[in-house]
């Protein structure tokens, strides 16, 4: 049991290491751009414009 608290304490300080670095980097991947949120709005509008258009 004790070898398992260990391994988990390992890995909780490998992934506070992880997390530390993207901060101080100042690089969070998958975080979402401008142009992220414009593109999403503007597949959104086509979308229910295409499917108002074909249901009228």
């Amino acid at each position: 049991m004790e070898d398992n608290d260990i391994a988990w304490q390992n890995e909780l300080a490998r992934r506070a290491r992880i997390y530390e670095d993207i901060e101080a980097g100042h690089r969070f991947e998958g975080t979402l751009t401008a142009l992220d949120y414009t593109g999403m709005t503007v597949l959104t509008v086509v979308l229910v414009a295409a499917f108002w258009i074909w249901g009228a």
